[in-house]
Formats: C-alpha cells, sequence, structure tokens
C-alpha cells in the first residue's frame, strides 16, 4: 500500500464471520486487517510480538494466565511473543494487527504439554551442539508432536542453549521418550556436546504460557521442527 487508504473502506465488503488479511509492509512487520465474528483458535507467536488496535466494534482477548482484556474502538494492546492468547467477538469487529511479516502461528489446545531444556555447551562446543541440535528432524513424523524450536541465550555462566517442544498431550510425549528418543539422539551425535542438562515439563496452560513468554532466546532456525500432522 504506497498511496491513501480508507481501512474502513476495505472492510465493508466484508460477508465472512472471519477473515484477515495484509494492508502494507514496513521493513520486515506487517499490518493486517482482521474482521471477526465468533472466536479465534487458542494460539501463540514464538517469534513475534502483536499488536492489535480496534478499529470498530468490540474486541476481546483471553489469556491463560490472566483476565481477558476488552478493547474498544481506538483501544490498543501489545500481546508478546509466546503469550497464548484468543480472540474472539460478539458482534462484528475489525481491528488492525501489526506483527512480524514471517510470524508464525502456533495453535495451542487443551492438554498441550511443554517441555523446556537448557543446556550448557561443553567447553567451547557450541557449533557442536547446535550441529547435533539441527538434527532432530525425525520428530516431525512421530505421533502427538507439535514443534519443537530454540537457540543461545546468554547466562552469568555463559551461552546456554534454550530448546522448547510442544507435544498434543503427555501421553504422547511419554510415548515419544518410551519408543523414540534415544534412537534418535543417538543418531544425533549429540552425546558429549554439552556438560549439564536441565528438563522440566509443564503441564498447566497457565504456567506453558509463563515459560514461553519468559523463554525467548536468540533463534536458531535450524533447530525448528515442525509436526507433519
Amino acid at each position: 500500500m504506497d498511496r491513501k487508504t480508507s481501512l474502513l473502506e476495505l472492510t465493508k465488503k466484508v460477508t465472512e464471520k472471519h477473515a484477515n488479511f495484509s494492508v502494507s509492509e514496513v521493513n520486515d512487520h506487517c499490518m493486517r486487517i482482521a474482521v471477526l465474528e465468533g472466536e479465534y483458535v487458542w494460539h501463540f507467536h514464538p517469534g513475534s510480538d502483536e499488536l492489535f488496535i480496534v478499529l470498530e466494534g468490540e474486541l476481546l482477548i483471553d489469556f491463560q494466565d490472566r483476565p481477558a482484556e476488552v478493547l474498544k474502538a481506538n483501544d490498543s494492546l501489545l500481546i508478546p511473543k509466546g503469550v497464548i492468547h484468543r480472540t474472539r467477538a460478539d458482534v462484528r469487529s475489525v481491528n488492525l494487527c501489526i506483527e512480524k511479516t514471517n510470524a508464525e502461528t502456533v495453535p495451542f489446545a487443551e492438554g498441550n504439554v511443554l517441555k523446556l531444556i537448557r543446556c550448557k555447551p561443553a567447553g567451547q562446543q557450541l557449533h557442536a551442539f547446535s550441529e547435533a541440535q539441527a538434527k532432530w528432524a525425525p520428530l516431525q513424523n512421530v505421533s502427538g508432536f507439535i514443534r519443537q524450536w530454540g537457540g543461545w541465550m546468554e547466562t552469568e555462566n555463559g551461552p546456554e542453549a534454550l530448546v522448547l517442544v510442544l507435544w498434543k498431550s503427555k501421553r504422547d510425549y511419554l510415548n515419544f521418550m518410551a519408543d523414540h528418543h534415544d534412537a534418535i539422539y543417538e543418531r544425533t551425535n549429540q552425546k558429549g556436546t554439552f556438560e549439564s542438562i536441565n528438563i522440566t515439563l509443564f503441564e498447566e496452560p497457565a504456567e506453558i504460557s509463563k515459560t514461553l513468554q519468559n523463554n525467548t532466546p536468540a533463534p536458531v532456525p535450524e533447530w525448528t521442527v515442525k509436526g507433519s500432522g
């Protein structure tokens, strides 16, 4: 969009209960218009904050760890990356959404569990660890696997690798650990590339949302694996 445009004019002919389309791009971000009546799915964006600005009607945004926010025309709200949320509207709502152009939407459902892995690389073996971590692609074919991603975070004791893994259910995760984990791990040659590891499994939606928000390492794209189902 490189000319003057009336944003509300763009939505006058939209008759769908839910429509979402890009209006313009600014550097590495895009501005989208969303028309909503009803509710959208629970979800989060692992790599991008999201800014809502309501143009028309009333937009409700639900969270897993705090009360819902009610936005009226001219209200805005910033959703930090990783925060699980859901938009809904009792009557037609028109709003702007500004986020990174390549922002990914990851659905979240009741029963999902999140695994947080923190590893301290052995000596100066950051490259060796990173190469091994990029070999977890077989995860994509494991039943119940949703997504794995991560990157490096600086700590007082030096760089630390953070890996986050989302599963559809705890049963799916436990089945993976029993039937597939060891075989995949052996093929990565990751053994010996780290000197310590800490693993935590989060089951409560509020805890998962807070963990996602508080653990946002500098991403390593090669570590990302997306489920095929």
